[in-house]
């Protein structure tokens, strides 16, 4: 219930959360802390995410924390 009315205030103020399995990896946006080689992922995509980044517009809040897929 707290975490429901934590992402509503996020949502009013216009913070987006991002981060999601599958995007492709950017390093001004993500925080690599792994790598994995796998073939269900292509080169350069996130694999796994540890912690979920916040931006406000086009400014970075917090860095996601993934897992890369070389």
């Amino acid at each position: 219930m707290i975490f429901t009315q934590f992402a509503d205030i996020f949502k009013k103020l216009g913070v987006e959360a991002f981060g999601e399995v599958g995007e492709p990896f950017d390093p001004m946006m993500h925080n690599a802390v792994m790598h994995i080689d796998s073939e269900d992922f292509e080169e350069s995509v996130v694999a796994q995410v540890f912690a979920k980044g916040y931006k406000l517009g086009d400014k970075i809040i917090r860095c996601a924390t993934v897992q890369v897929a070389n």
